[in-house]
């Protein structure tokens, strides 16, 4: 393939090797969390690199660089951009890989990623869906189209932002709320960790595991519309008072459900009391309507449950815990299965 013309911020052409990109246009500044929103270009010819710093720079953003995908790599996990801007050819690493590292990983999964390549190919443009990647821009990339994308994927990160920030302030008050009582200091975390460890003994894929454990960090959150007298009391409930007490899964469902990325969690918040034999709650579901993660969580409650000292009884032993879950799995409360697999879970520390 012979050079490309690539124009320059003031506009002068001149030649260029294939991969190269086009400036241009102004752009409305996006801000971050901290700022100006920080965008990661990634390209392995140094002009190339130059170009786009210097279009994004007037517009407000803070440019970073890298000069391959293991540089990337590392600069992004040890501090997330709000956007990165990847070309794909480089030495070390490529672009494709870098992309499904970074989408893999908990830091960077949802800091957007555009792949800025010459590759036209049908099947150049499936792997890079495979790897994870939220756009492409074709060299030579067109500048109003640059900014354009720039904009819109800076806008989507911000709302991704405040819901992710909306969660993390629920799981601060559902961790106060365990805190509160020296019986379920941990509690949440504790469910959230056996819960997690359950999908991978069971063969969830990640995006289930990952939402096993934030439903389990958020399962109790319906506690805080609950007397803390009722939850503390050292006998049994009245008849009244549990009846209080069941209504946290649909509490917590209520303060869960306007975020949006908590969709995945609800039926698991809702559910986590429910049943094999359908006489759980709220719902009373039974059987089949009752999905494998949220037998896993159940599973994960009762069992933190059982081996935690309460206000009404001392901590069971693990093998005691077991026993008895076993022996309520064999009529019909809880999946068996589920219960063998926590026992192996337990057993490998």
């Amino acid at each position: 393939m012979g050079p490309r013309i690539i124009s320059t911020p003031r506009g002068v052409e001149r030649a260029a090797p294939a991969r190269d990109v086009v400036p241009a246009a102004s752009a409305i500044t996006i801000w971050g969390m901290n700022g100006a929103a920080r965008i990661l270009v990634v390209d392995d010819l140094p002009e190339n690199r130059e170009i786009l710093t210097g279009l994004l720079e007037p517009e407000g953003y803070t440019v970073l660089t890298a000069k391959d995908g293991q540089e990337a790599l590392e600069r992004a996990l040890a501090d997330p951009p709000d956007l990165i801007l990847m070309d794909v050819s480089m030495p070390r690493m490529t672009g494709f890989e870098a992309c499904r590292r970074l989408k893999a990983d908990e830091r960077t999964r949802l800091v957007p990623l555009v792949l800025v390549t010459g590759l036209v190919a049908r099947e150049d443009r499936i792997q890079g869906i495979a790897a994870g990647c939220d756009d492409f821009l074709t060299k030579p990339v067109d500048s109003e189209q640059l900014m354009a994308r720039t904009r819109s994927l800076l806008r989507a990160k911000a709302v991704t932002d405040d819901l992710e920030q909306a969660e993390n302030v629920l799981v601060s008050l559902a961790t106060a709320l365990d805190a509160k009582d020296n019986y379920t200091r941990g509690h949440s975390e504790r469910v959230a960790e056996y819960a997690e460890a359950l999908g991978g003994a069971l063969g969830l894929d990640r995006a289930e595991r990952r939402n096993l454990r934030r439903s389990g960090l958020l399962h109790d959150i319906g506690k805080i519309g609950t007397r803390l007298d009722y939850l503390q009391k050292p006998g049994p409930l009245t008849t009244s008072e549990y009846e209080e007490v069941k209504k946290h899964p649909v509490i917590g469902f209520e303060i869960c459900k306007p975020l949006r990325t908590m969709a995945p969690l609800l039926t698991l918040i809702r559910g986590h009391h429910e049943r094999l034999d359908g006489r759980g709650y709220p719902d009373g579901l039974k059987g089949d309507a009752i999905p494998v993660p949220l037998r896993c969580l159940t599973v994960a409650d009762v069992y933190d449950a059982l081996s935690s000292d309460r206000s009404y009884r001392k901590a069971l032993a693990r093998e005691e815990a077991i026993r008895l879950m076993r022996e309520e799995a064999s009529v019909g409360m809880w999946d068996l299965r589920i219960v063998d697999a926590l026992e192996g879970v337990l057993a490998r520390g």
